[in-house]
């Protein structure tokens, strides 16, 4: 239960910078109990919620679209060795299964708060819409770790350094 009222303060708080109107280079530390990192992100976002199942934190630049989004989630591993690659692979298979296509840009390894990962650049096509996302997986000792931005193409550039602010500053528990 206090995990829950410690993510609803962090998301009312991002929520009242947001009122406030977007504060370029500040940040507000999000540290919860029911999530196995702590992380630093933008104010002026907005706290969005999801019903698919994943834990984390998800913030959006704006009430509505187009509104650039970033979400910070993980899922236990429960044990399992995972391979990030075929992890990205699955992922594309979604997209392409959802009606998306998918471009791959770039594909780099990349380590934040001591976990090792992979970071793909696509763009993608959906529902008449050109974006690009940047997504990190990480490969945690108990999670997996998806970190990702999702814009408006044209948009991109403008919120990437916000995205990396926030993934430097993670710390993993």
């Amino acid at each position: 239960m206090t995990s829950k009222r410690t993510l609803l303060l962090a998301a009312l708080a991002l929520s009242t910078a947001a009122a406030q109107g977007n504060a370029p280079g500040k940040t507000i530390r999000l540290s919860d109990p029911a999530l196995p990192f702590t992380i630093s992100l933008p104010t002026g976002w907005l706290g969005v919620r999801f019903n698919d199942g994943l834990r984390g934190v998800n913030i959006a630049s704006a009430r509505k679209s187009p509104a650039a989004l970033m979400r910070f989630t993980f899922i236990p591993k429960q044990g399992q060795s995972l391979n990030l690659a075929n992890e990205f692979r699955a992922f594309e298979g979604a997209v392409t299964q959802g009606g998306g296509t998918l471009k791959l840009l770039s594909s780099k390894a990349a380590r934040y708060g001591g976990v090792t990962g992979l970071t793909h650049v696509y763009t993608l096509n959906e529902q008449g819409k050109n974006l690009k996302m940047q997504i990190w997986f990480g490969n945690g000792r108990k999670n997996f770790y998806n970190f990702q931005l999702t814009d408006a193409a044209t948009d991109f550039s403008k919120h990437l350094p916000l995205f990396t602010a926030a993934l430097t500053s993670v710390q993993f528990q």
